[in-house]
């Protein structure tokens, strides 16, 4: 079961249309920081983790994004999870050394399963 209080994002490559991302927002956080973040699915290892580059982008005011952003409900990212692509090293690595927007302290995780449910954090762990 999704738990309450978050919003599910399709992210999309904006120059080529290709899903990149499934992100998770916070808009009703009690701290600041959780109202801004984005975190973004790893399939691999079943997490969402705060992604200070998507975070910047998503919060841009302009026409310059990187990516687009479609809001969608709780069961189309259990679908769009197993869809989204496993992320290189390099980018899992410049995740998890922020270099703007968010703090290493702010870089924190959510389970899959208590997001999207166990079904989906099982059928990711056996995908291949």
């Amino acid at each position: 079961m999704a738990k309450e209080g978050w919003e599910f994002w399709r992210v999309s490559n904006a120059s080529s249309g290709a899903l990149e991302w499934l992100a998770v927002t916070r808009p009703g956080a009690r701290a600041a920081i959780d109202r801004e973040k984005v975190w973004t699915l790893l399939p691999k290892s079943r997490m969402f983790i705060a992604n200070w580059f998507l975070t910047a982008d998503f919060g841009r005011e302009d026409d310059a994004n990187e990516w687009v952003y479609e809001n969608i409900d709780s069961t189309e990212a259990r679908e769009v999870a197993l869809e989204v692509p496993e992320p290189s090293t390099a980018i899992v690595t410049r995740l998890t050394h922020p270099e703007s927007s968010l703090t290493l302290n702010q870089i924190d995780r959510h389970p899959v399963d208590k997001l999207l449910g166990k079904r989906v954090a099982d059928k990711l762990e056996n995908r291949n």
